[in-house]
C-alpha cells in the first residue's frame, strides 16, 4: 500500500483528531509562529555545511518568492536559508497568494526566484490547453518554450512532481463513500445529486473545475461548490461538512493523518507537474551559480521528503522555517 492509498480502520482517531488539526490550520491561516523566522536565523548557523563550501554568492541580493500553500512556504524557506548559507543576502516574499501574482512578481524582478510546477507553466503562463504526456517531457516543453518566448529558466529540477486530485474522508457514510473512482462521479451525480459536494480553493476552482467537469461530464451546481483556503479543503472532506470532495495535492501528509481517500483519475485528467526553480535570464546569467544551487536542492527533494517537511508543518504544527531548517540540516547543507 503506497502513502497514498486509502487509510482505513482509523476513523474514530482521525474525527477525535480533527480539533487540533482545526485550530492548526487556524495558526497557518493566521501567519502564527512561534519557531525562526529569516530574520532570527544567524548568518554563523548557517555555515559549516557544504552549501558553504562550494558556492560563494557573497555581496549578492536576492528576493525569494513562493506562493501561499505549505508545499511552496517551504520550498521558498529552503531556497532562502540556502542563499544566506552561500553568503547572499535575501529577502522574503514567500506566501505571495496564487500563481498568477507571484509569476508575475518574477517577470517585473520583484521576485527573483521560486519553485514552480511545469504544467501550470505550460497552461497558465504559456497557454496550452492540453499537457505533454510525461512529466519530464513536460518538464522539457515548458523550460525550453518559457525561456524562448519569456526568458524564465526552469533550474533543477525537484525529483518530485506535484499533482491535484479529488479526495474525500476513507470512511465516508453513505453512497460518497461508494465512489472510488472520479468516472464514478457522475452516477452519483445521476442518482444522489445532494452528495455531490466539493471544496477547492480559488486557484483551483478557477483554473481547473471546468476542464475536470468537462473531461468527466459533471455539472456540479453552483451553490454545491464551496471556496475556501487550500488548508481547510482536507479539514472539511475529513468531516464531511460542508463537502463530500475536495481538491488535495497527491504530497500532502494530511491525506494520511486524516484517512483521505484519493479517487482514482480513470481517464487521466490531471497530470504529475515537476517542481522547478525559475529564474529571470537576466539574473542566472549574473549569477551562474544558482543553477548548481537549484540542482543541489532538487536532487534532495524527493516524494517522500516532501511528504515527511509538509508532516512537519500541517500535523506537528511546526513552521515552514523550522521544516526547511531541518532539511538543509539533515542532507549537510548547514551546519548542525
Amino acid at each position: 500500500m503506497t502513502r497514498r492509498g486509502v487509510r482505513s480502520g482509523r476513523g474514530r482517531a482521525v474525527r477525535r483528531g480533527l480539533a487540533t488539526l482545526c485550530a492548526l490550520a487556524a495558526l497557518a491561516l493566521a501567519g502564527c509562529s512561534a519557531g525562526p523566522n529569516a530574520a532570527s536565523v544567524s548568518a554563523a548557523e548557517l555555515r559549516g555545511g557544504s552549501l558553504a563550501g562550494q558556492l560563494d554568492l557573497s555581496g549578492r541580493q536576492f528576493t525569494v518568492g513562493s506562493k501561499e500553500f505549505t508545499e511552496q512556504q517551504v520550498l521558498g524557506k529552503i531556497t532562502l536559508y540556502a542563499l544566506r548559507a552561500a553568503g547572499a543576502e535575501v529577502k522574503d516574499q514567500t506566501g505571495l497568494n496564487g500563481s498568477a501574482i507571484v509569476r508575475k512578481a518574477l517577470e517585473s524582478g520583484e521576485v527573483d526566484l521560486y519553485w514552480e510546477y511545469a504544467g501550470t507553466g505550460w497552461t497558465q503562463y504559456l497557454g496550452h490547453d492540453r499537457p505533454v504526456p510525461g512529466e519530464m517531457a513536460q518538464l522539457r516543453a515548458t523550460a525550453g518554450e518559457d525561456a524562448r518566448k519569456n526568458g524564465i529558466r526552469w533550474l533543477g529540477p525537484a525529483r518530485f512532481g506535484d499533482q491535484y486530485a479529488i479526495a474525500r474522508a476513507a470512511d465516508a457514510p453513505g453512497p460518497a463513500g461508494e465512489v472510488d473512482r472520479l468516472g464514478q462521479l457522475r452516477e452519483l451525480q445521476e442518482e444522489h445529486p445532494d452528495e455531490l459536494t466539493l471544496c477547492g480553493a480559488s486557484e483551483f476552482l478557477d483554473r481547473e473545475l471546468t476542464p475536470l467537469q468537462e473531461t468527466y461530464g459533471l455539472d456540479i451546481p453552483t451553490p454545491q461548490v464551496y471556496q475556501n483556503a487550500f488548508a481547510l479543503n482536507f479539514v472539511n472532506v475529513a468531516k464531511g461538512s460542508p463537502c463530500r470532495f475536495a481538491e488535495v495535492f497527491t504530497t500532502d501528509s494530511r491525506l494520511e493523518s486524516l484517512d483521505l481517500k484519493v479517487l482514482e483519475d480513470d481517464r487521466n485528467h490531471f497530470t504529475t507537474e515537476r517542481a522547478a526553480l525559475t529564474v529571470r535570464e537576466e539574473t542566472l546569467r549574473e549569477n551562474p551559480q544558482l543553477k548548481e544551487l537549484a540542482g543541489e536542492l532538487g536532487d534532495k527533494l524527493t516524494e517522500d521528503t516532501v511528504i515527511d517537511l509538509l508532516d512537519m508543518v500541517d500535523r506537528q504544527g511546526q513552521t515552514a522555517d523550522e521544516a526547511a531548517l531541518h532539511f538543509l540540516r539533515t542532507n549537510g547543507f548547514i551546519g548542525s
